[in-house]
């Protein structure tokens, strides 16, 4: 149990066009062989560096600085000339700033979900249970947007079983456009994780339900919160 699986039974329902004939029970071998294939990622560079976040609460700019890097080639221009924790930290003030009105978020909290979706626009912010239909929707959909070529942010974190602190949104990741297929035919979806700078396939069915962590969600369990792109969806 955490904060998002309490919210999500009041958020709205998610429909998608692509429904997958998901598996009702996903045995621990299969779970374990999904994992054992997502462990394994590779570096994604922009501006000929290692695309890994500076400090602890520069995930979400390092997201969107990726975000932006995927529509405009000029954002790797900026990193290769300023270095790219320099763009980084700019990016983190500029999400920082306005997030509570005219208060700044605290920097020592990361980046809230609504900067998040604001500044990747347009976009909505939702919590995601992902042991729910809706939750599985959601992931759905990201497979969707990632297949259209549009990146979806992904918050992530652990549950009341590890304490308060830890059942809140704690990490953020990126999937990537692109999506495609393990050597099993399980749709998988690119993820990366600006705590390595890596990029890591990760089987869509693992993604839900999880109970160990996951390289790709940072060594967090679960996926708790999405950042939506909102152009065909209901």
């Amino acid at each position: 149990m955490n904060l998002s699986s309490l919210l999500s039974r009041l958020a709205r329902p998610v429909y998608t066009p692509v429904a997958l004939m998901w598996p009702e029970d996903i045995p621990a071998d299969a779970r374990d062989a999904m994992d054992e294939y997502a462990t394994y990622g590779e570096p994604l560079e922009i501006g000929g560096q290692l695309a890994k976040q500076s400090t602890a609460h520069t995930c979400g700019a390092m997201v969107l600085l990726i975000s932006q890097s995927l529509s405009d080639p000029a954002v790797a221009e900026r990193v290769a000339s300023q270095g790219i924790d320099v763009v980084e930290k700019e990016l983190y003030a500029e999400l920082r700033r306005g997030a509570l009105g005219p208060v700044g978020w605290p920097e020592k909290y990361g980046t809230p979900p609504w900067a998040l979706a604001k500044a990747m626009g347009p976009y909505r912010h939702t919590p995601v249970a992902t042991t729910t239909e809706r939750g599985k929707a959601i992931l759905q959909w990201v497979y969707h947007a990632a297949g259209m070529g549009v990146p979806v942010p992904l918050y992530t974190g652990g549950d009341l079983g590890g304490g308060v602190s830890r059942a809140v949104p704690r990490h953020v990741v990126l999937a990537m456009p692109g999506v495609g297929l393990t050597p099993e035919g399980i749709p998988e979806i690119r993820i990366y994780n600006p705590g390595t700078g890596y990029v890591y396939r990760v089987p869509i069915f693992a993604m839900a339900g999880r109970r160990k962590p996951l390289a790709a969600f940072g060594r967090w369990t679960h996926l708790v919160w999405a950042v939506l792109p909102t152009k065909g969806l209901k």
